[in-house]
């Protein structure tokens, strides 16, 4: 599976086929309001209701696929498809084990406990550890050449690109969803551009992450 990002605003953007240039997905964020009891936070000290902003995953058909729910600094409500994942960003991945270094943050999926999401400074990619093959990548600013991806010297010169190999436990939606999750996060991590809602106090900062952090460091030792 391949998708191109008509929009340098991953979170307002549809995803095309690069062949065809037809829709396949389109990526809507906008503010939201929810009432007391909606989260699904076990860590929120914000007040119980108040502005949020909900991305809203649509299929080609405009059907509602999946959804994530943002409060503050921090992702709140996940729902793919119909299932409203337990535990906000704890449920959908694994948390089984994690690889953190200083360099590198690798997340495994829910899905199978051999699939990373390794993310650096210079990248983004969804590894599958056992066999050590690349399964997911994000190509940024890149021109298409081929079955080849070239990066541009000059920012907003090239477009941005998501690749997966197909999971029989996974939908697209969900590998969506935890490719805009383990971006947003490693924009953070790695003092990278941080994602910027429409207000810019809205973006999940590290330090919100810091919880599952420490989860993650207690089950791998």
């Amino acid at each position: 599976m391949l998708f191109k990002f008509t929009k340098s605003d991953m979170l307002n953007s549809a995803l095309v086929s690069p062949e065809t240039g037809a829709i396949r997905y389109t990526i809507m964020t906008r503010s939201h309001f929810i009432r007391a009891g909606d989260s699904d936070s076990d860590s929120e000290s914000d007040d119980d209701a108040g502005e949020t902003h909900r991305t809203i995953i649509f299929n080609k058909a405009g059907e509602h696929v999946a959804a994530i729910g943002w409060k503050g600094q921090q992702p709140i409500e996940i729902v793919v498809g119909k299932e409203k994942i337990a535990g906000g960003a704890k449920g959908i991945f694994g948390c089984s084990s994690a690889i953190l270094s200083r360099n590198i943050l690798g997340l495994n999926t829910r899905f199978d406990s051999e699939y990373f999401w390794m993310a650096a400074s210079d990248g983004l990619t969804l590894l599958d550890y056992e066999s050590n093959r690349i399964k997911g990548h994000f190509h940024t600013n890149s021109i298409r050449v081929g079955d080849r991806f070239l990066v541009t010297p000059i920012s907003g010169l090239g477009n941005d690109y998501i690749e997966f190999d197909s999971h029989p436990f996974a939908s697209t939606e969900e590998l969506i969803v935890t490719f805009i999750l383990m971006e947003i996060l490693r924009r953070s991590r790695f003092n990278l551009n941080p994602y910027v809602f429409d207000r810019p106090k809205a973006v999940w900062g590290g330090a919100n992450f810091a919880s599952l952090s420490r989860r993650l460091r207690r089950s791998t030792m």
